[in-house]
C-alpha cells in the first residue's frame, strides 16, 4: 500500500462506514460534492493527502450498502407476526446451555429468487438466534454432542429481538442488529431433530478449546478458579462466575479477562523461543509463529481483541522479517482495515472498539507520558503511563455503555492487573501445556496460581464493598463525546509540538476536570422534577428525582420465583429486576446516594428487587407503613438498620418540602385503621410546581374508600393501583380524583390479566400509559411546563375504550 497513508485511510474507511448506516444513499454525492470541491482549493500538495481518504471513504460507504443489502432479513415478516415455521438449517455457532435452555445461532437458507441482479445482492441464508428448550434432564447428554455444523430441523417459532424497555438498557435488538441477526426463534427439544452435518476447520479449533477448558477443569477443582483461568486463557468469558465478573466490572478491570496484546505477546515469544530451540531457521520461524498466532485467535474463540491482537502481531513480526519496520500506528490501522473488511458490522460492538480506541491510546499517548521525570524507575514510570492511558482513553467508552467507573481503578490496574497479567496469565499457559502432559508436572505453577487468586479475589471484592464518590456516571451527550474526543486530539498535538511544560500540564489537567464536571451535569434539571416509571415487568417501581438534591426511589419491583423448580432446570445468572433493571437504570442517571427508600408494602413485586441494589447505594432514610415487615422486607429492614438508616412512617396530613414549590403529603394508611396488606400500601401525594402526582402502591377498594371518607383532591397523574387489577381503581375514586394522565406498571402478556377491562373502561376519559405496552415513562416538570415521554413509541392509541 505505498503512498497511501495508512491512518488516515482507515479513519476514512471507518467513517465510511458508520455514516453509511445512517444516511440515505443520495446523501453521499453531496458529500462527495463538498469534499471535492474543498480539496479544489487546497494547495496541490495536499491534495493527494486528502484525496485519497475520501476514495477510501466513499469505497467503504458503497461496500457497507452491498454488506447491509447482502444481509438484510427474508424472515422478518414471519417474525414480525410471531409465525411458526418449519425449517432446516444448519448450527452456526457452538451450542451452549444453561439451565434447560440451549442458545446457538442457526443457519436458514433462503428461499428461492429469480433475477440475476436481485439474487446478487439478496442474501443466501440468514442467521437467526435459536433457543431451545429442554423438557427433560436426559436430553442434556445429547445436546452435549452437538456442533457447529450440524442439521438441524423442525418447527420453530419466531419472532423479533426485544428493544430497549427502559432508558439506556441493554438493547438486546441492537446488539443482534450489529451481528447480522433480525430475528429470533424458539422451539421445544421434542419438536426438532438434530443431525451430523459437516464440520469444518472451525469445528476443530471449537474442540481444541473445549479440550483445553476440560483440562482446566482438571488442573483447578475449584469451580471459580478454573472459571476464571477459562476466561483468562481462553476467552471463555461466560465461565466466569457472575458474582466474580460483577466485581471484575465493578472495579474497572474486566479488560484483564478479555484476550489482547498481552496473550498475543507472550504467546509469540513462547512459540519463537520453542521453534529456534528446535533448530528452525529465524526466517522459518518467524513464518511458522505468525501461523500460530492465526491458529491461536481461533484457538481462543476470534473474538474482536483477539483478532486485532493477533493482526497486529502477525503483521508486525512480518515487518521485521523484511526489515521494512512499520510504525506501530500503521500496523494499528491495516488490523482496523482488515477487520472492517472483514465484517463492517464490527464497528458497532463495544468489544471492538475499546480493543482498537485504548490500543491507538497506548501507542499514541504512552511515548509523550514516558517524557516526562517522573517516577524515576523506567519500568514504572512506563507501568504508570499504561494504567493512566488506558483510563483517559476508555473512560467516554466505558462511560456510555455502562455508566461506571470506579476512582480506584486506576490503582488497581496499577497494582493488581501486572500481576495477574505477568504472573497468572504465563503460569496459566504453562500449567495447561504442562498439565496436557500429566496434571503432576503442572501441579506447581497451578498453586502459585490459586494462591495469588485467592488473596487477589478476596481484596477486589473488598474493595467492592467500598463506595468512593463518583462511581457512578449519567449517560453522556453526543456533544460532551465529541469535546472529549476533541480534546484528546489536542492534547496529543499540542504535546508534539512542544507544548509540555509543567504549566501546560497544569492546563491539560483541568480541561480534563472541567470535562469530567460537565460530565457529572451539575447544571442540568436543577429547578426540575423527573418521575421514572420503570418497566420492571409485573411490578412497581419509580425513581422520584428532585433536582439535583433528592433522590427517591419508591419500591424495587421483583422477580416472582415459583419452588421446586429441579436444579438441572437452573440458569447460571438469572434474570433479576434489582441487578439487570433497577441498578443499571439508577447508574446511567449518575445516582449513588438514595435520599428516600419507599417501600409501598412488602410484597415480592415491590420489594423483591430492592436487596440486589443496596450494596452500591448509601440511602439517607426508608419510609415504610405500619405493618411488621415480612419476608424479604424484613430482610431489607434489617439490613438497612444494621448501616444506621432511619426507618420511619407517617400518618395522614404528615408532608414536607424539598425545593420551593415541591411538597410531598402522606395520605395513607393510618395506624388505626386496622388495615393490612394491599390496604396499607403507603399512599403520597407530590405536589411539583403545581402538578399533583398520586402514587397508590396496590391500595385495594377498601383503602381507596377509607382515603375517600378523608378527602382528596384532583390531581394531574395517578400511578394506579396494584396493576390495575379489577379491585381498585373504582368508578368513584375515579370521577373524585379527576387524573388527566394514568400510569399503569404492568407486564407484559402477565398471567393476571392485568389491567382488567374493567379498569380500562373507567378510565376511558383519561389519557393511559402502561409500561407492557409503552416500555418506561418518564415525566420531567419544571415551573413552566410538564413533559411525558415513553421508551416505547407506538403509533396508535392503545387505550379501545376513549369515547368520542
Amino acid at each position: 500500500m505505498k503512498g497511501i497513508h495508512l491512518f488516515s485511510t482507515s479513519m476514512a474507511m471507518a467513517a465510511g462506514c458508520y455514516l453509511a448506516a445512517y444516511l440515505p444513499v443520495f446523501v453521499f454525492p453531496l458529500i462527495g460534492v463538498g469534499i471535492f470541491s474543498l480539496c479544489w482549493w487546497l494547495p496541490k500538495h495536499w491534495r493527494r493527502h486528502c484525496l485519497i481518504p475520501t476514495v477510501f471513504f466513499f469505497l467503504a460507504a458503497i461496500y457497507f450498502f452491498v454488506y447491509d443489502a447482502a444481509h438484510h432479513s427474508f424472515l422478518y415478516q414471519d417474525a414480525a407476526f410471531n409465525r411458526d415455521i418449519t425449517a432446516t438449517g444448519t448450527i452456526a455457532s457452538p451450542p451452549k446451555r444453561d439451565g434447560d435452555q440451549v442458545r446457538f445461532e442457526l443457519s436458514i437458507p433462503a428461499p428461492h429468487q429469480t433475477g440475476a441482479v436481485k439474487h446478487w445482492l439478496s442474501p443466501k441464508t440468514e442467521r437467526i438466534a435459536m433457543r431451545v428448550t429442554l423438557t427433560e434432564e436426559s436430553q442434556i447428554k445429547r445436546v452435549e454432542n452437538w456442533q457447529e455444523g450440524d442439521r438441524l430441523s423442525g418447527v420453530i417459532a419466531l419472532s423479533l429481538p426485544e428493544t430497549a424497555r427502559n432508558p439506556h438498557a441493554f438493547d438486546y435488538a441492537s446488539y443482534l442488529r450489529w451481528q447480522g441477526i433480525y430475528v429470533t426463534g424458539k422451539a421445544s427439544f421434542p419438536a426438532i431433530r438434530v443431525e451430523v452435518g459437516e464440520r469444518g476447520w472451525q469445528a476443530f479449533f471449537r474442540q481444541a478449546q473445549l479440550s483445553s477448558s476440560e483440562k482446566l477443569d482438571e488442573l483447578y477443582p475449584n469451580k471459580e478458579t478454573a472459571g476464571y483461568m477459562k476466561s483468562l486463557l481462553l476467552g471463555l468469558q461466560q465461565e466466569v462466575t457472575p458474582e466474580l465478573q460483577d466485581v471484575y466490572a465493578n472495579l474497572g478491570t474486566l479488560h484483564v479477562l478479555a484476550i489482547s496484546g498481552l496473550h498475543v505477546t507472550i504467546v509469540s515469544i513462547a512459540f519463537l523461543w520453542l521453534v529456534e530451540k528446535l533448530g528452525v531457521s529465524r526466517r522459518a520461524g518467524v513464518l511458522i509463529t505468525i501461523g500460530l498466532i492465526g491458529a491461536y485467535v481461533l484457538w481462543v474463540g476470534a473474538s474482536a481483541s483477539a483478532m486485532r491482537a493477533g493482526i497486529m502481531g502477525a503483521v508486525g513480526l512480518w515487518s521485521q522479517l523484511k526489515r521494512e519496520r512499520m510504525h506501530a500506528r500503521d500496523i494499528w490501522a491495516l488490523a482496523l482495515i482488515v477487520m472492517l473488511v472483514y465484517d463492517p458490522y464490527q464497528l458497532w460492538q463495544i468489544g471492538f472498539q475499546l480493543s482498537f480506541i485504548v490500543t491507538l491510546g497506548l501507542i499514541d499517548l504512552v511515548p509523550l507520558f514516558l517524557m516526562l521525570p517522573y517516577p524515576r524507575a523506567r519500568w514504572l514510570r512506563s507501568a504508570v503511563a499504561v494504567a493512566i492511558v488506558s483510563q483517559l482513553v476508555s473512560f467516554p467508552f466505558v462511560v456510555y455503555w455502562f455508566h461506571l467507573s470506579n476512582p480506584l481503578s486506576l490503582l488497581i490496574n496499577l497494582l493488581a492487573v501486572p500481576l495477574l497479567s505477568l504472573v497468572v496469565l504465563p503460569l496459566g499457559y504453562a500449567a495447561l501445556a504442562l498439565g496436557s502432559i500429566h496434571p503432576a508436572l503442572a501441579s506447581l505453577a497451578v498453586r502459585i496460581n490459586e494462591y495469588f487468586l485467592l488473596w487477589i479475589h478476596k481484596a477486589f471484592v473488598r474493595l467492592d464493598h467500598w463506595q468512593p464518590p463518583f462511581r457512578h456516571w449519567s449517560h453522556p451527550d453526543w456533544w460532551w463525546l465529541f469535546l472529549y474526543g476533541v480534546f484528546l486530539l489536542l492534547f496529543s498535538y499540542l504535546w508534539k509540538i512542544g507544548y509540555h511544560r509543567l504549566r501546560d500540564l497544569g492546563v491539560y489537567f483541568l480541561c480534563l476536570l472541567l470535562l469530567l464536571g460537565m460530565a457529572r451535569q451539575p447544571y442540568r434539571g436543577n429547578d426540575e422534577v423527573t418521575i421514572t416509571f420503570l418497566d420492571v415487568g409485573q411490578g412497581d417501581s419509580i425513581i422520584v428525582e428532585i433536582g439535583k438534591k433528592t433522590v427517591y426511589l419508591i419500591d424495587g419491583g421483583g422477580t416472582l420465583r415459583f419452588s421446586g423448580q429441579e436444579a438441572w432446570r437452573k440458569r447460571r445468572d438469572p434474570y433479576e429486576v434489582g441487578k439487570d433493571t433497577l441498578l443499571p437504570y439508577l447508574r446511567s442517571r449518575g445516582i449513588e446516594h438514595i435520599d428516600r427508600l419507599i417501600m409501598t408494602h412488602g410484597d415480592a413485586d415491590h420489594v423483591g428487587g430492592i436487596p440486589a441494589i443496596i450494596p452500591y447505594f448509601s440511602f439517607g432514610a426508608a419510609i415504610v407503613n405500619h405493618d411488621a415487615p415480612e419476608g424479604v422486607q424484613a430482610d431489607i429492614v434489617h439490613e438497612l438498620q444494621r448501616r444506621h438508616v432511619p426507618i420511619l412512617s407517617g400518618k395522614p396530613g404528615d408532608h414536607w418540602e424539598d425545593a420551593p414549590g415541591v411538597q410531598w403529603t402522606w395520605l395513607h394508611p393510618n395506624r388505626e385503621d386496622g388495615l393490612a396488606g394491599n390496604d396499607a400500601s403507603v399512599v403520597l401525594l407530590l405536589t411539583a410546581y403545581g402538578k399533583k402526582i398520586l402514587f397508590t402502591g396496590d391500595l385495594e377498594q377498601n383503602g381507596e374508600n377509607m382515603l375517600l371518607q378523608k378527602g382528596l383532591p384532583t390531581v394531574d397523574i395517578l400511578k394506579v393501583a396494584h396493576h390495575g387489577s379489577n379491585t381498585s381503581t373504582t368508578e368513584h375514586f375515579i370521577q373524585t380524583i379527576k387524573p388527566q394522565v394514568a400510569v399503569i406498571s404492568v407486564g407484559e402478556n402477565n398471567r393476571y390479566g392485568h389491567p382488567a377491562e374493567e379498569v380500562l373502561q373507567r378510565l376511558s376519559d383519561v389519557h393511559v400509559y402502561r409500561t407492557d405496552q409503552h416500555g418506561a415513562i418518564l415525566l420531567h416538570i419544571s415551573p413552566n411546563k410538564m413533559i411525558l415521554k415513553t421508551q416505547l413509541l407506538v403509533p396508535e392509541r392503545l387505550q379501545p375504550f376513549k369515547k368520542g
